[in-house]
């Protein structure tokens, strides 16, 4: 089993979360993937060891794969901005995970805590605004702001113990997931700086977590349609609008990752009869299929403003790369920095993805 550390805040008797959110029971190597709350639990079935060591990357078609490096242990990153600056979290030498800012000319450097001993970065915009979740003093898990002026601001909860947030836009819009009072269901959140948190809604009133969000406050992700948690749709919400169910491609689950400015949105869906597959989904024409036709498996994690798409596919078995697609069915390689798996997770205009590999 090869598994990446889990991003979500920490399960414990301080830190409360609701169930797994980032990844889902299912057959083999269809566990759906979402950049909720900071992803990347990445789950395979295989013969990889548990114990592999990841690092950060960056690629570009000029350089290709390179290696970011860490803090501590395994690093792996989460997003990247106009400036090629990156985000994500390491393992520390203390097994903690730890939120970084990585900067061509400074490499890595820890953004701290709310108090805590723990935290994600999962997403930057091109004002080097960062967010994710980090652990309080008291040992809650809280979405946070992070700037270089102005360091990390908690931005609080919907009125539960625990919040992460997962997606910031260019106008410093936020979006998140947090729990409700009582900690008994979670709801996606958009955050303004004036106005604070507000509740988005769910499909069926239950559950919903949000992925992605654009400069329109278009906020994308999945909401479970019962209280048990099955099925789950990838969902969009347009301010001053309700949730809107994007539907699957033919399976019961599908999960909404990104959205550009456009309003194109990336996820990932299970087909009928059969295992998970990326798809991308507009207005005009629904939701469509990404392959390759020619797998049994692949994965959406990050779009750019041009519509670029990331993520990963199975190669053979038990062997995954990062991808770039450049049409449906068609997709670039990008290789690893060694070993069996990698995985791309965000793209920005410039074409430089990131993402997190095994060395070895």
């Amino acid at each position: 089993m090869l598994t990446a550390p889990d991003p979500r805040p920490l399960v414990g008797s301080k830190v409360k979360f609701p169930r797994p959110v980032f990844m889902r029971s299912a057959p083999m190597k269809c566990s759906v993937f979402s950049r909720l709350a900071v992803i990347a639990t990445l789950l395979f079935s295989g013969n990889a060891s548990a114990q592999a060591t990841y690092h950060a990357f960056v690629w570009s078609a000029n350089t290709g794969i390179e290696d970011l490096g860490s803090l501590g242990g395994s690093s792996y990153a989460q997003g990247i901005n106009a400036s090629g600056q990156v985000v994500g979290y390491y393992v520390s030498l203390l097994g903690q995970l730890r939120p970084f800012l990585w900067i061509q000319s400074g490499g890595m450097q820890d953004l701290g805590t709310l108090g805590g001993d723990a935290g994600v970065a999962a997403g930057i915009n091109d004002s080097s605004q960062v967010v994710g979740w980090a652990t309080t003093t008291a040992g809650a898990a809280h979405a946070f702001l992070w700037s270089a002026g102005g360091g990390m601001k908690d931005l609080g909860t919907l009125g539960g113990n625990s919040s992460s947030a997962t997606g910031i836009s260019n106008r410093g819009l936020v979006t998140g997931t947090s729990t409700k009072p009582g900690d008994k269901y979670s709801h996606a959140f958009l955050w303004r700086s004036k106005l604070g948190m507000t509740d988005l809604g769910a499909l069926a009133g239950h559950n919903s977590y949000a992925s992605g969000i654009n400069d329109s406050a278009v906020v994308v992700g999945e909401s479970t349609l019962t209280a048990n948690g099955t099925p789950y749709h990838a969902f969009l919400h347009r301010p001053r609008h309700r949730v809107v169910d994007l539907g699957t491609l033919g399976g019961d689950n599908s999960i909404a990752v990104a959205i550009n400015g456009s309003g194109s949105v990336v996820g990932n869906s299970y087909v009928s009869g059969g295992c998970c597959f990326a798809f991308v989904w507009t207005p005009a024409g629904g939701m469509q299929n990404l392959g390759p036709s020619s797998t049994s498996f692949s994965a959406a994690i990050g779009m750019n403003s041009l519509g670029a798409i990331v993520g990963n596919y199975e190669l053979t078995s038990a062997v995954f790369h990062a991808v770039i697609w450049t049409a449906p069915n068609q997709i670039q390689d990008l290789g690893v920095l060694g070993g069996s798996y990698s995985t791309a997770t965000a793209i920005n205009h410039s074409a430089q993805v990131v993402g997190y590999s095994t060395l070895q």
